[in-house]
């Protein structure tokens, strides 16, 4: 059931002068911008996987596609197991303790994605399996930081929800781009451009949650005593 009476609407909210003071209100709110940072780093390692790994298992270790797909749905489901896992965390730990955590899971993956293009996983189903092991640690991690980053973007903006999830979501298709342009440039050994990418993102996150999102929690608990 739907009230209608509780709909607030704003006939100006379109206009571009209104649209641009909102842009520029929720772009220098230090919780948007450490929540934002955040889950665009983390989809930004996604994207990494997702731009090299066709490269990685079709072409360099040579598995069918049938195979590739499999891989694929092991990290969607990693993806899924991950947002469940938050769920449950949420339930018993703050935001806050939740994505620092995560973040170090985060950093884990990227190390040892670091660690199995320098040893070389070879060529073989095991091989694949190796290199999904790290891939799918981020993931499990990104169903973390997606739905935290996410609501804490919106969150301090309940009349302008809408406008800072399409922020949010710029800030990501923008890095997206970046490191795609950058991958592109870095693909005579795909296996260590996702390395190096996944390894990146993965410090960024732990960085963004302990510079970003825990001094947010630390003023916010000064400000509230």
């Amino acid at each position: 059931y739907f009230d209608e009476s509780l709909q607030q609407r704003n006939p100006h909210a379109l206009q571009l002068n209104n649209l641009w003071t909102s842009v520029k209100h929720i772009v220098r709110h230090p919780t948007f911008q450490a929540y934002s940072a955040l889950s665009t780093a983390s989809y930004a390692g996604l994207f990494t996987f997702l731009a090299t790994s066709p490269f990685v298992f079709t072409q360099t270790m040579g598995l069918s596609k049938t195979v590739y797909g499999l891989l694929m749905f092991s990290m969607s489901l990693s993806y899924i197991v991950g947002t469940f896992i938050c769920r449950w965390l949420l339930l018993r730990i703050s935001v806050q303790t939740c994505v620092f955590m995560a973040s170090f899971v985060s950093l884990l993956a990227g190390v040892l994605m670091m660690l199995v293009a320098y040893a070389g996983p070879g060529q073989s189903w095991f091989g694949a399996w190796v290199v999904m092991l790290p891939v799918n640690i981020f993931l499990l991690a990104h169903g973390v930081h997606q739905p935290c980053g996410q609501s804490g973007c919106v969150a301090p903006f309940p009349e302008m929800a809408g406008t800072a999830s399409a922020l949010n979501g710029f800030s990501m298709m923008l890095v997206a781009f970046g490191i795609g342009s950058w991958i592109g440039t870095h693909m005579s050994d795909p296996l260590l451009a996702l390395a190096h990418g996944l390894l990146l993102w993965s410090s960024c996150l732990v960085l963004f949650a302990w510079f970003g999102v825990r001094k947010i929690t630390i003023i916010t608990q000064r400000e509230a005593a």
